[in-house]
């Protein structure tokens, strides 16, 4: 290592007895530089390059080295380099003068060890680089989040005009489904009509508010969840009604084991994650592959758990990528890409479960499918996210 020091003292004795002090350093290979005044140091320190450290004799004829210190603090600012202030007669308020000044170390002459020399030369030159590197960091820091907030301000900007848009389609399915319903003649209001007509507006509706929601989210916002009955086994059967058309490629089984399934809970959060877990099983398994829904009572009363579990026999997740299924834009190595996906579906879910104080984790082998297990307490309990989502390999 290689450092280059500029040594200001008018005394030719004290300028030999250090040069002899830092040729014995084995480790280090000092470059050495003399001015014998404060004046010849500032003409010099105008110039590159720009030694790694001064070492200022307080004595200097006209400029003392406090005074020649503060004026390079003023000159130099943010490239001032590692000072080290001796003198052969000096005191106490002299050495608080001279480290409020700048200065990295005070040391007096007389006694003075070559090994204390080099050690307090390292030590200031040491102390500079690690300041410079401390306000880089922090200068790239600012930098990314001003990045990062001019980025996210296109990105709301982009979701408010995206989520305007998407409206305007809903809003034209909304009104078609209901004119047409009004203009069918009556032999045509079959059941199975109806049926189809009402999947259409519910959709639709359903759509506009996980628009609204998804716009509420990117603003910063959270809808409130909203204390109410709920009969989880009536939502199941529900969102399973509105899978009928997907039937015929993925059957769909419900098997309940118990027959109170009222809680306390937020509805529309439900059929986010409801329309998720199922959604996924159709998703990513084959065609003609089976899907099973379990639900069942964990312990009965208005204090008990519920638990629901979807089991597909589809792709699996890798092992790999299990411990961050439920983070935000992670989706499995192993999806294609003509399956669509924007790897939020998952992380929501997880978020709106942990915010009704229940659990969702996911058991899964590549290959062999994946089953996702919920479990809600019958009371809604508002807590602190998990740290760490469940998944494990089966």
């Amino acid at each position: 290592m290689s450092l280059r020091v500029l040594l200001v003292d008018d005394s030719l004795a004290d300028q030999r007895a250090l040069l002899r002090a830092l040729e014995k350093d084995t480790e280090t290979r000092w470059e050495v530089e003399l001015a014998s005044s404060a004046e010849e140091a500032l003409e010099r320190l105008r110039h590159p390059p720009r030694p790694d450290v001064l070492v200022l004799d307080f004595h200097l004829p006209g400029m003392d080295g406090v005074t020649l210190l503060r004026t390079l603090r003023e000159s130099c600012g943010e490239q001032m380099p590692a000072v080290v202030v001796y003198t052969g007669s000096g005191s106490e308020r002299v050495a608080v003068e001279a480290m409020k000044s700048g200065a990295h170390d005070y040391l007096i002459k007389e006694g003075l060890s070559p090994e204390r020399l080099r050690h307090s030369l390292h030590n200031a030159v040491e102390s500079v680089r690690m300041a410079r590197e401390l306000e880089a960091r922090r200068g790239q820091t600012e930098h990314a989040e001003r990045a990062a907030r001019e980025a996210l301000a296109v990105r709301d900007e982009f979701f408010a005009i995206a989520t305007h848009d998407l409206k305007g389609p809903l809003q034209s399915i909304l009104l078609s489904t209901q004119l047409l319903r009004r203009q069918l003649p009556p032999s045509a209001h079959t059941p199975g009509v109806e049926a189809r007509l009402e999947q259409i507006l519910r959709g639709a509706q359903r759509m506009g508010e996980l628009i609204d929601h998804f716009l509420e989210v990117t603003r910063g916002g959270e809808r409130p969840l909203r204390r109410e009955p709920v009969d989880l086994l009536v939502l199941v059967r529900t969102k399973m009604r509105e899978l009928g058309p997907l039937v015929a490629t993925h059957p769909v089984h419900l098997h309940v084991t118990g027959t109170d399934f009222l809680g306390q809970w937020d509805a529309a959060s439900l059929e986010r994650v409801l329309d998720n877990l199922l959604g996924n099983a159709v998703k990513y398994s084959p065609r003609g592959g089976t899907i099973d829904v379990w639900l069942g009572e964990e312990s009965p009363g208005p204090e008990g758990w519920v638990r629901l579990r979807v089991q597909d026999q589809g792709m699996g997740i890798p092992a790999a990528d299990l411990p961050h299924i439920f983070e935000r834009f992670r989706r499995g190595r192993n999806v294609p890409p003509v399956i669509s996906g924007s790897g939020v579906g998952l992380a929501s879910a997880y978020r709106l479960v942990a915010l009704l104080g229940g659990t969702l984790a996911v058991e899964s082998e590549e290959g062999k499918g994946s089953t996702f297990t919920m479990r809600l307490p019958r009371g809604l309990g508002v807590r602190e996210l998990q740290s760490e989502p469940q998944a494990r390999s089966s």
